[in-house]
């Protein structure tokens, strides 16, 4: 009986080390695991951002008649929403995008009911029944986007009208992934604007 209970003890003694070994692996694991996903993403968003920004084309010319449109088209638009440490800004581009004809509003923006950033493209003369094309980049804590106008200056808007657009000359995004992850990334990417020529 002795015997078989000094077994039993080594035993226990085994896999309460086995469990805390296997279980430390474990969390690095998972460690390294939210760290990757939080590289994919950011490579993804910031892939998308340059390609975006690459093709960024001048507002078409507006009917007479859709005057009213006038000073909602314009190539590059953003607004600003800071919250404490938070930023849930958006941004409004107009692309020539690859493959589709005409020209495509483009809108970035964080959706509050999941805090998943969103990517939405839509045809600029389409009818407001036409859904947009999304694509959802996953959970992001912060989505903050300025533009250095012509003397370098960094600013949080940019809303002139069609009449009298001025384009920046770059735009830079920050980006910081979920707060609850344990790794904290932060993302940024400062984009030159140089319409005609290859980025």
């Amino acid at each position: 009986l002795i015997e078989v209970m000094m077994a039993l003890i080594v035993f226990a003694m085994i896999s309460a080390l086995a469990y805390s070994a296997l279980g430390t692996a474990g969390n690095g694991f998972q460690i390294l695991n939210e760290a990757r996903a939080a590289q994919e993403r950011a490579s993804w968003v910031g892939k998308q951002l340059r390609r975006d920004l690459r093709y960024l084309s001048p507002a078409p010319m507006i009917a007479a008649g859709e005057a009213s449109k006038q000073t909602m088209v314009v190539p590059l638009r953003i607004k600003n929403d800071n919250r404490g440490d938070v930023d849930l800004d958006e941004l409004w581009l107009l692309v020539r995008e690859p493959g589709a004809t005409g020209i495509s509003q483009i809108h970035y923006y964080i959706d509050e009911s999941n805090d998943h950033l969103i990517r939405e493209s839509r045809a600029l003369l389409a009818r407001p029944s036409v859904e947009p094309a999304r694509w959802d980049f996953g959970k992001i804590r912060s989505w903050a986007v300025q533009v250095w106008d012509q003397q370098g200056n960094r600013r949080q808007d940019w809303r002139f009208s069609r009449a009298n657009f001025i384009w920046p000359r770059a735009v830079e995004v920050r980006m910081q992934v979920d707060a609850s992850a344990r790794l904290d990334a932060r993302q940024r990417w400062l984009v030159p604007i140089w319409i005609g020529q290859q980025l």
